[in-house]
């Protein structure tokens, strides 16, 4: 059997020699839709349309199957109404010269319903990773509205010979009925809002406002005695908007919405830093950037959930990974090098001959792979630096020695103590990724 007549047999197709019985008046109700082809991301939009109005309503998609396929690639599709005698076939006969309209991304076609009774209506082939949508149009000059099936495309696994990747077809059956009459006010939109209570839940039909509600501190929200038609609902100034709901006067919608939370802030100090510029690192990339004011402080606000960092341009400088949830608040202190300086960091260490000095210096090696200062045991060279670490108590290297080193701007830190006391501060250092813990 020819692939046409194997598809035909699926459009309720007889061929014209075939007798056909004194048919009875056929329904223009709408149908009950048949949909197989769900499993494969197919859905069906419903028409938007007035009570009594006359639309295209898809009443069956089907996907092909092997046997039925044969290795093709395409949309098959018939209009049907009812008003045309077609035998016993209840949803009508075929209107010829009637239009479909199949979409994709950046593009259309028009397809028009001419083939043989035995086969479909019509048919459109679909490209390897092509997802097409489609939608009866009716005779030229006659159009309805029309449901719409989306997510049709050939994109899916190997089944059988005849089903491939690259090879599924599918059918698609469209007739032309009317809406009821009555008015049904019995839909209802309800749900739960995520981060949501005190925030204003407003419920749109296109662009009109339809309700309002403040959500509660359980986050549910529900718009009830709603008539058939197409609402979207919204979270008033956070940017969030649901899918577009088709209601049939009669159905209930259940939502599940999350306010993505914006309220974060990483503010804080940098030291000898008036006029420098921080930048706001997340996942690599600079996402905000300011001036450090005349008071050495910044700030950022309105941050969402994630991980970030604060970087001090032109320096080796920046915080530790900085975990912020929408609306925590994390202070943050750095310290700038002073600039025109030969070196960048220099970890002073007391007089070398001293046993101090030589535990000190054991104690640093990990602080000095972390953050490869510069080190050694000349103030003169510290002052080349511009931040310096003495790792030395006070008999070692003086507090005159830290003043001078200190008294152009430069940032000068002690790390002195026990052995215990000395290698907390350094390894706490090393955790949090900053060379620096406090100014002398």
């Amino acid at each position: 059997m020819s692939l046409p007549a194997r598809i035909g047999r699926f459009f309720g197709r007889r061929s014209l020699s075939t007798p056909q019985p004194e048919r009875a008046a056929v329904s223009s109700a709408p149908r009950e839709v048949i949909n197989d082809a769900q499993a494969y991301g197919v859905e069906i939009k419903a028409a938007t349309v007035a009570p009594g109005g006359w639309y295209w309503q898809a009443v069956r998609v089907h996907h092909l199957t092997p046997e039925e396929n044969g290795g093709n690639h395409h949309i098959y599709l018939d209009i049907l109404d009812p008003a045309i005698g077609a035998g016993t076939n209840p949803n009508g006969g075929r209107v010829y010269g009637a239009r479909a309209r199949v979409t994709w991304d950046g593009g259309e076609q028009i397809v028009t319903v001419d083939k043989p009774p035995n086969e479909p209506g019509t048919n459109f082939p679909m490209w390897k990773w092509q997802v097409c949508a489609a939608e009866a149009r009716g005779l030229p000059g006659l159009e309805l509205p029309s449901d719409r099936v989306t997510g049709l495309h050939t994109g899916h696994p190997d089944e059988a010979p005849g089903n491939t990747l690259f090879h599924h077809s599918f059918s698609i059956t469209f007739v032309k009925v009317q809406a009821p009459l009555t008015v049904y006010r019995d839909s209802i939109i309800y749900g739960v809002i995520h981060n949501g209570a005190g925030r204003t839940a407003r419920l749109l039909e296109g662009e009109r406002r339809m309700a309002e509600q403040v959500v509660g501190a359980d986050e549910a929200f529900r718009f009830a005695e709603l008539v058939a038609g197409d609402y979207v609902v919204e979270v008033v100034d956070a940017g969030l908007r649901s899918e577009p709901i088709h209601l049939d006067g009669r159905n209930r919608v259940q939502l599940e919405l999350t306010v993505v939370l914006a309220e974060s802030v990483i503010h804080g100090r940098v030291h000898n830093g008036r006029g420098r510029t921080v930048t706001l690192v997340r996942d690599e990339a600079a996402v905000a950037s300011q001036a450090v004011g005349a008071d050495e402080t910044f700030r950022f606000e309105g941050l969402s959930a994630g991980a970030y960092r604060v970087a001090l341009e032109g320096a080796d400088v920046a915080s530790e990974l900085l975990a912020l949830d929408g609306r925590n608040s994390i202070a943050v202190e750095l310290f700038a090098p002073a600039a025109g300086k030969l070196l960048g960091h220099y970890l002073l260490l007391g007089p070398a001959d001293r046993p101090a000095t030589q535990a000190n210096l054991v104690l640093a090696q990990e602080y000095i792979l972390a953050f490869r200062p510069s080190f050694g045991f000349s103030a003169e060279e510290a002052a080349a630096a511009g931040m310096v670490t003495i790792l030395a108590a006070a008999d070692a290297v003086s507090e005159e020695t830290a003043a001078g080193l200190a008294a152009d701007g430069t940032p000068v830190q002690r790390i002195a103590g026990t052995v215990e006391e000395v290698a907390q501060a350094l390894a706490a250092r090393i955790a949090s990724g900053q060379p620096f813990g406090r100014t002398q």
